[in-house]
């Protein structure tokens, strides 16, 4: 019977090995708690045995590992990437466990949307994001874009109504102003760009000028329409900051490339996942209390793809292993349940995180429960450093910001996007325009829609 739990093994029975790819040993902390986790769940369920089996979610690497037998039974990985992953039969649909364990029913409605199929459910929800706006708090009340007061900064009016820049007018003027005010070598706006995820900002960005889907259906076939007014007008502004020298051109960035830059006061805006903010913080520490993140800026409401990661479970475990690895995330804090075991190991885990130095910013939940929330809520407040102090206008209005994302080649278009908004940051005046983007919608259609 499905979900039973034998008391114990009898003599000589033979465990059910849990290979487990979560990264775990950045601290001494993180590795004696997964040590202590690994021990009293075993003791727990003497059936099972955890073999730590490292597996950092890749797409070119999945297939080879599925088909050597060497993919974890449990790992982590990006959502809609497990997605495909289940389309094509390397991991499990995973929505009998989630509706045997009581999961489904609490699950937040938009994750779970984006995480089902007609092949089923892809994964456990784990983690959820979307994109925003990094400020430099200090360099943009030198240049007179916010107030400075005794205690801290001015980012509200009476009414509540934000005094930062919110829209990309308002970003391009507070440049300007940096520019001038606080001398060479100094970005207004430092633009990321390097990877996909630098790609996913800009398409972000495109979202917020006004431009709708991309991935379009036309006569029952689906193309990649770059033509729309918004999406010129993101790669115009983009290009422009680059003319008008707002902002530095000579290299790539990536989140801790530009914390270092804002920690050395060289910069006063930029663009990050929310899920790189921590890593940002904990690189440099001195920026603590002097970020704001806040919603990207846009002309009307502003929006954010969705993205999140899952656990996932190997269409290579048998159901025995599959049952115990939803038993090993219920025992970790990982899932719904909000008993004092449940909140026990996610208090665990919360110190395990923090050893790291990790700033602990406000939670994205991804189950609806209202006493699993209750008991959430108490933990991170506990825990919180205040290096969030300026974050709140992000994460207080999320889930009405999130949007879905394009249906089909997610990473293929942020690898696309990276690339063009590169072009319009380091070939600012030679780059055509129209003939960029007709090119790239031609390549791209015929080489991941057209199938």
């Amino acid at each position: 019977m499905l979900f039973s739990v034998p008391s114990a093994c009898g003599p000589g029975s033979e465990k059910i090995k849990i290979s487990v790819g979560f990264r775990y040993g950045a601290s001494e902390q993180e590795r004696q708690y997964y040590s202590e986790c690994k021990a009293e769940f075993e003791r727990r369920y003497p059936q099972y045995e955890l073999v730590s089996s490292p597996y950092v979610y890749d797409s070119r690497t999945i297939v080879s590992k599925y088909a050597s037998g060497q993919l974890p039974v449990l790992f982590e990985a990006d959502a809609a990437e497990a997605l495909r992953a289940l389309a094509n039969g390397y991991v499990r649909d995973v929505s009998g466990y989630m509706d045997g364990f009581g999961w489904t029913e609490k699950a937040d409605g938009f994750f779970l949307s984006e995480i089902t199929s007609a092949y089923g459910v892809c994964g456990v929800p784990a983690q959820q994001y979307a994109a925003g706006m990094v400020l430099n708090l200090p360099l943009l009340a030198r240049a007179g874009v916010i107030e400075e007061e005794a205690g801290g900064y001015v980012l509200y009016d009476d009414d509540g109504v934000p005094l930062w820049p919110d829209t990309f007018d308002e970003v391009e003027a507070a440049a300007a102003k940096v520019a001038e005010t606080c001398g060479e070598g100094v970005s207004g706006v430092l633009l990321p760009s390097g990877d996909g995820e630098c790609g996913g900002l800009y398409l972000d960005m495109a979202y917020n000028f006004g431009c709708g889907a991309l991935e379009r259906q036309q006569d029952g076939v689906y193309r990649l329409d770059l033509g729309s007014e918004g999406f010129g007008d993101a790669m115009r502004w983009v290009r422009r900051l680059a003319q008008e020298r707002y902002t530095d051109d000579s290299k790539s960035y990536g989140a801790e490339e530009w914390a270092a830059e804002m920690a050395a006061g060289r910069a006063a805006v930029t663009f990050c996942n929310s899920d790189d903010l921590a890593a940002a913080l904990a690189a440099e520490p001195s920026l603590r209390g002097s970020l704001a993140f806040v919603p990207m800026p846009s002309s009307d409401e502003s929006c954010s793809a969705w993205r999140g990661t899952v656990y996932a479970v190997s269409a290579l475990a048998g159901d025995a292993q599959a049952e115990g690895a939803f038993r090993f995330l219920q025992f970790i804090g990982c899932g719904p349940d909000s008993d004092d075991a449940a909140l026990s190991a996610t208090e665990r885990r919360l110190q395990a995180y923090i050893s790291q130095g990790m700033p602990l910013l406000p939670c994205l939940p991804v189950w609806e429960d209202e006493d699993y929330l209750a008991g959430i809520s108490g933990l991170y407040e506990r825990y919180s450093d205040g290096g969030a102090l300026y974050c709140d206008a992000f994460y207080r209005g999320f889930a009405q910001r999130r949007r879905h994302g394009e249906p089909f080649a997610r990473r293929e278009l942020c690898e696309l996007m990276d690339e063009l908004f590169s072009r319009m940051i380091f070939d600012a005046t030679t780059s055509n325009i129209v003939t960029l983007l007709e090119e790239s919608e031609t390549a791209f259609t015929e080489k991941y829609l057209n199938r």
